[in-house]
């Protein structure tokens, strides 16, 4: 009997959380790999071998989740990988509401919370502790930091960083490839791209 695995592409920090809440919930054949060689060694968790990028993958590996925390190395790997394989992994300690609509690929990490009417575009990642309130519109590649809330009806551009701890105020929207720095509180539209911080968030860079 055919026994599907999901390809973990990512042998760092990002790639050992996304195979931890992939096995938790429920998630049986795990394989991880990385483009440098050097990290293909031994396991990123234990029952989670590493599968070196010059060797065949196994047939039976159709599922991926590239797990890099990276936005702009997270959308070339998924597009040079194939994002019709695209698998999105939530963890069974976040909350997700099923009036949400979640992007594939996008990963939602423990003690996350993805209100109704919210939508992740393709490989969002919501870390720990994070919320996306009712009705956000968060696109794709874009990084919710753990800790970090967005209010409901934000619009979140295309490969954001939102840092941790950071908050966006209700109804307010962030310019694609724009930085939320740690702590930040964005009390306007950010129309912009840079780096903003502070209380209230203001551009550095």
């Amino acid at each position: 009997m055919r026994t599907d695995v999901l390809l973990i592409f990512g042998a760092g920090g990002h790639g050992r959380v996304v195979a931890d809440a992939a096995r938790a919930a429920g998630a049986t054949g795990l394989l991880a790999s990385d483009r440098n060689p050097a990290l293909c060694q031994g396991e990123l968790l234990p029952g989670v071998p590493l599968h070196r990028p010059d060797a065949p993958a196994p047939a039976q590996a159709t599922a991926l989740h590239v797990a890099i925390g990276q936005n702009t190395s997270r959308e070339r790997e998924s597009q040079a990988l194939g994002p019709q394989r695209l698998h999105t992994v939530c963890h069974p300690a976040a909350s997700v509401s099923p009036f949400a609509q979640l992007g594939a690929g996008s990963f939602v990490a423990a003690q996350a919370v993805v209100a109704p009417g919210a939508r992740l575009g393709l490989g969002v990642i919501v870390n720990h502790g994070a919320v996306v309130d009712h009705d956000c519109a968060v696109g794709a590649f874009a990084h919710i930091a753990p800790g970090a809330v967005l209010g409901g009806g934000v619009h979140i551009g295309t490969r954001v960083l939102v840092g941790a701890g950071a908050v966006v105020l209700p109804g307010l929207t962030v310019v694609a490839d724009a930085v939320i720095g740690l702590g930040a509180i964005v009390c306007q539209n950010i129309d912009t791209q840079g780096t903003y911080v502070g209380v209230p968030a203001r551009k550095i860079s």
